[in-house]
């Protein structure tokens, strides 16, 4: 999984390692290639190049995005080598101006958050009205709910109201459940605090992709050709994405303004 972007200030040797590993494993792993590159693909369809020039990834990791998309600048939360900016996402106005942003994207990152609500009011403040922020992200569907709490590492809440994270650490401080929680579970909340952004897309996908490819753990030494054919299918088949889905694309939208006001 990528990097959060969560502070981390002490080790920046051994998150650079870390993410170095991750890198390699990814690339060795051609299930887990394709599943990031089909991740990719469905991030960037929501932001053309062309309406969305000015990209920011956020926790952009052992990933490899600037391949499909050389305009994007990556960011992680320590300095690394190869990552264009060191960005803290719960603070993200101490980093970009005003309405400098077009879109904010993430792979695996948002459920590592501190600061979820910051996160937020900091992007309704650097994206322009109509920029994006696209997420994919752990859910909670019943298959995933079972995959993140009993089979995954990382560490969940249950009470959709609290959108706090278990323990600290750049990696080892998570919430698989926030992103289902946020935008899910609490879209009165959602309305409420943040009335500049409108939620677009929930769509849950990935139904067992993941769990064939070992993820970062185990590498399933899948064939690239047979790889490629696995995920072209996941693509077409959608039929129980709604219930078994582990992952989600989440697509959310500052709002236009109406006469020269937020509306």
């Amino acid at each position: 999984m990528n990097a959060s972007t969560q502070p981390m200030s002490s080790e920046p040797e051994l998150a650079s390692q870390e993410i170095g590993a991750d890198a390699g494993k990814i690339r060795k792993n051609a299930l887990l290639y394709n599943i990031y590159l089909d991740v990719y693909r469905r991030l960037l369809a929501e932001i053309p190049e062309l309406y969305y020039p000015r990209v920011l990834e956020l926790g952009s990791g052992g990933g490899f995005l600037k391949d499909l998309a050389p305009h994007a600048v990556t960011s992680e939360c320590v300095p690394i080598a190869g990552i264009d900016r060191t960005v803290d996402a719960c603070r993200i106005t101490q980093h970009f101006e005003p309405e400098s942003l077009d879109a904010i994207i993430a792979f695996n990152v948002f459920h590592h958050l501190p600061d979820v609500s910051g996160f937020l009011r900091g992007a309704c403040q650097v994206l322009r009205p109509g920029g994006k922020i696209c997420l994919v992200e752990p859910w909670f569907t019943p298959l995933g709910q079972v995959f993140h709490r009993l089979i995954h590492h990382e560490p969940y809440r249950l009470d959709a109201s609290d959108w706090r994270l278990v323990g600290e650490g750049r990696m080892t401080g998570a919430n698989t459940r926030l992103p289902t929680s946020v935008f899910r579970d609490s879209d009165a909340r959602l309305e409420r605090e943040f009335p500049e952004l409108v939620l677009r897309k929930r769509q849950p996908f990935h139904k067992w992709l993941y769990l064939l490819s070992g993820g970062l753990k185990l590498n399933t030494h899948i064939p690239g050709f047979v790889a490629r054919g696995l995920v072209a299918l996941d693509q077409r088949l959608h039929l129980g994405d709604e219930v078994c889905g582990l992952f989600a694309l989440i697509v959310v939208e500052r709002r236009e303004r109406v006469s020269g006001s937020a509306r």
